[in-house]
């Protein structure tokens, strides 16, 4: 399996399993797929202790530690782009952006009203599918998995409900650590 479709985890100097989602701690690694359910089941089934063949410790909340850290490793993504001038907020510039310019992935908050939500939606999918940047890689769907909190702290900013990123280095690698998040969660 590629190594984007996987989480390393490594052993602290206690022993104790430790998720290492840049994957550059030191020391042996092992590598299981990167969904909850597996991450669960890995636990259930000793496989950290196979893996690293010695008597070890794992952390009985160790899927939701991995869920923070991927949500941590995105927000701190889109806190770059946004430095980088390759994020936009807020319904009125949003839609004005996907108008404009080639706007490649799009956020709403967990609490985002459906209603607002939809028309942003609409209007972003009509410019991918006329511009082509469907082929070209982005976040296909909007995406709802941060809270209004975590989005307003990366821009620094009160209320942050939609945002959306335009076409950039800091943008590909957002999307990848979304993606990711995605994936963890949909197992």
């Amino acid at each position: 399996m590629e190594k984007s479709k996987l989480l390393r985890f490594v052993l602290s100097p206690d022993n104790v399993v430790t998720p290492d989602i840049k994957g550059k701690l030191p020391g042996r690694g092992v590598w299981v797929t990167a969904k909850h359910s597996s991450i669960k089941e890995a636990v259930k089934r000793k496989t950290f202790h196979r893996g690293f063949a010695k008597d070890i410790k794992v952390g009985p909340e160790i899927e939701k530690q991995v869920e923070d850290l991927l949500e941590k490793a995105a927000m701190g993504r889109l806190k770059l782009a946004n430095k980088s001038g390759l994020a936009i907020y807020g319904f009125t510039k949003l839609m004005a952006a996907i108008e404009k310019e080639s706007i490649i992935a799009l956020f709403h908050a967990r609490e985002a009203s459906m209603d607002t939500a939809e028309k942003l939606d609409y209007k972003f999918r009509t410019k991918l599918e006329q511009s082509g940047i469907l082929e070209q890689g982005g976040l296909k769907n909007p995406c709802y998995c941060f809270k209004t909190e975590e989005l307003s702290l990366a821009f620094g900013q009160a209320n942050v409900i939609h945002a959306g990123l335009k076409t950039g280095g800091a943008s590909i690698a957002m999307i990848e650590a979304t993606q990711k998040l995605i994936t963890y969660n949909d197992s």
